[in-house]
Parts: C-alpha cells; structure tokens; sequence
C-alpha cells in the first residue's frame, strides 16, 4: 500500500506508550523504516535512546533543556509549586525524572519548529511515557497521592498545538517478561532495578493502568486520541505496520477516523 504525502495529517504528533519492554521502540522503528512514512517526511528521535549512546546523547540533551528554558521560565511557579507536592523517592530519583521531561518537552518544541511545512512527530518515548517516569521515581501514600492529574496539565499546556496520538503499545505479560530479560542495554529504570524487581513490575503495570485511564477519559473530551497496538508476536507483518499507519492518522482523512482505534 503507498500513501500519498497528501492524504497524511501533516502536523499531527504521535508518541508510543506502554509498560517497559512492551516494544515501544522496535514498533515505532519499524513504522518509520516503511516507504510511506519515510515519504511523509516524518521527524522523529533526534539521538538514540539505548544505553550505548548514553553520554554522546548528553550535549544535545543539554542544549535542548538550555534553548527551553525561557518557555519553563514563564510558568516557574506552577511547575515549582507541582514539584513541591510531588512525594518523590528521593531528590536524586525526582532530579533524573524531571530533567528526562523538560528534555521530551523541548525535543518536541524544537522538532516542532525544525520545519515550517508541519511533518508528523513521531516518537517511541514521549511526554506521557516522561510521565511515567515521574510517578515511578516517587512514593506516594494515601496522605499524599502522585499529582498525576496536575502533571497532566501542565504537560499538555507545554506541548505544541498539534492534534495528539497516544500509540499505546500492549503485549502478553510473557512476552514481557521474557523482551526484559533479554534486554543488552538497559533503557528504562525499570531495568536497573536489581533488588524487589518483581514488585517494581507490579508498580509498573498498575502506573500504566492508571496513566492510560487518564488518557482516555482526555480522549472522551476530544483532547487526543488513543491507539492500542498489541505486540505480542516475535514478528511484525508489513500488513499489520501498514494497517497501523492508517489506524494513527497517517494515511487517512483524519476527519473520517474513529475517536478510538486498536490494531
């Protein structure tokens, strides 16, 4: 199937989400390889995102946060005030959390400003997936609850006004399990943990569950649109990555779309 850079929604921006080692990247990888959305124009990471990289990934990060800094600065109060209610693990845990979401949000601006024409976004680790990290690296008891609503907001406000995708990406708990253990290069924090692993995964799954509830009920007031993507096979068929570009808003009319797609 081709589809022509002019049936595409030019300025949407579409960001993968899902528990760790679900696949997020391999499928997102896979999308960007295919002729028609190489032909899109399509923008996507602007450095890799395996540990491998890691250090040559620190200049451009730093350059990023250092050119978003006067769009945090206008809302330094509310983002403070955020930070304060939040019942972090430890400083150390909030300090990596929040800079990984300043650099997600300016990654974005700066893709979204990179051309004038409107090419899509896509990304295998956005805001939403930023979020995660922040309710990860915290504690929160009932006395004082992960501001997950709050964070939000304020994320959404700091996105660039684009129409909004949520690729959520799902797979069998085995399937999971098994892309975890043969992970080479840790990427999420999930990875590193080497002590209570189990009850990290049980965290994980249940911040996943909550976080995608919020989405959809965001979805249900017409502020973005979730698409659930199940990859349990080994393999992904070019049927089923053409499908899936047709599903998020690439190769049709977004207007003749339904609210909610799942592929």
């Amino acid at each position: 199937m081709t589809v022509a850079k002019s049936m595409l929604e030019t300025d949407i921006y579409i960001e993968a989400f899902g528990r760790p080692a679900v696949g997020k990247s391999y499928v997102t990888e896979r999308l960007v390889k295919l002729p028609e959305v190489r032909r899109a124009g399509v923008l996507t990471e602007l450095f890799p995102v395996t540990k491998g990289h890691r250090l040559s990934r620190v200049p451009r990060k730093l350059w990023l946060i250092l050119r978003y800094l006067p769009t945090l600065l206008m809302r330094r109060r509310r983002i403070a005030a955020l930070v304060r209610s939040t019942p972090w693990m430890s400083a150390p845990a909030a300090g990596r959390a929040l800079l990984n979401w300043v650099q997600l949000l300016a990654m974005v601006q700066h893709l979204h400003h990179l051309h004038r024409q409107g090419e899509p976004i896509l990304l295998c680790q956005g805001v939403f997936q930023a979020l995660w990290s922040l309710w990860f690296r915290a504690e929160p008891t009932v006395d004082r609850p992960f501001p997950l609503q709050e964070w939000i907001t304020l994320s959404l406000a700091l996105l660039p006004p684009r129409p909004i995708v949520v690729l959520h990406v799902v797979a069998a708990p085995a399937a999971i399990r098994q892309r975890q253990l043969d992970r080479v290069h840790g990427q999420s924090v999930l990875d590193r943990r080497r002590h209570g692993f189990a009850s990290a995964q049980h965290c994980s799954a249940r911040i996943t569950e909550e976080i995608l509830t919020a989405l959809l009920s965001l979805e249900s007031e017409g502020q973005l649109r979730v698409v659930t993507f199940d990859n349990t096979a080994e393999e992904l068929t070019h049927e089923r990555l053409t499908s899936l570009v047709q599903v998020v808003g690439l190769g049709r009319d977004p207007s003749a779309a339904s609210p909610r797609g799942c592929v």
